[in-house]
């Protein structure tokens, strides 16, 4: 019966000792992010990037604390770091001034690789409820094809229940294979080297700066395989910042 008590209370004990620290970290969070902000309200935007940093890295974001990170960076001229954070919050809130205002710093600064803020905009909403439209068109495919079932159970000529599962089945097929937006990534460093392959020892097709943007279509070790000016070229992946939530 004491060895039941005991080990009773130690469950206790160690419940409340997890309760107490999740507690603590939900405190800490928010404390971290008025502190950030406090400083960024103070000017002192390097001091306020850490602990805005800090916390995305942990996982713990607000649409706000983003928007200031790209406001901070591109104060600094890190203009790859300023598009990024942009992207993550038009990513969160889908706000299209975001689209605007890196078209406008990709404008300034010559950059490479970015749509107009429309398609950006559409590119951007189809991509975030893809999987919903998806789900839909399949949805809709499905009952059409029971309705050919139904129809030819009942000795009907299910016409117009053929057209619409091909027309559904055909529509999800484009939507997949043609509307879904390519994965981009931002080229993060100066003097980032282009290789006509995969290793250190190809040739060198081009030197770019930050900020560029780049469609990544695969992946080998250590190298992506990215399309320049209708070109594929290869570069090293840790030289791209890939914008995902």
């Amino acid at each position: 019966m004491k060895n039941i008590q005991t080990c009773i209370l130690k469950i206790l004990l160690i419940g409340s000792a997890l309760f107490v620290g999740m507690v603590a970290r939900a405190e800490y969070i928010p404390a971290q992010l008025t502190y950030g902000d406090s400083l960024f309200a103070k000017k002192q935007y390097t001091q306020s990037f850490e602990r805005y940093q800090s916390l995305y890295e942990s996982g713990r974001y607000t649409p706000a604390m983003l928007l200031k990170m790209a406001y901070i960076q591109e104060g600094l001229g890190r203009i790859s770091q300023s598009i990024y954070y942009l992207q993550l919050y038009n990513k969160a809130t889908n706000d299209e001034q975001a689209l605007y205002k890196i078209e406008e710093l990709a404008t300034k600064h010559k950059l490479e690789g970015y749509t107009a803020s429309v398609e950006g905009a559409f590119r951007n909403t189809l991509q975030k409820y893809q999987l919903s439209i998806r789900i839909m068109l399949l949805a809709m495919g499905l009952f059409s094809f029971a309705l050919i079932i139904y129809q030819k159970r009942k000795q009907y000529k299910p016409m117009g229940a053929g057209l619409a599962t091909v027309f559904m089945l055909g529509l999800l097929f484009a939507y997949v294979n043609l509307f879904t937006a390519p994965e981009e990534g931002i080229v993060s460093d100066n003097q980032t080297y282009l290789m006509s392959g995969p290793s250190a020892g190809s040739s060198v097709i081009a030197i770019i700066n930050e900020g560029h943007q780049l469609k990544i279509k695969d992946k080998k070790d250590v190298w992506l395989k990215v399309e320049w000016r209708e070109k594929n070229v290869y570069v090293k992946e840790d030289k791209l910042l890939r914008s995902t939530l």
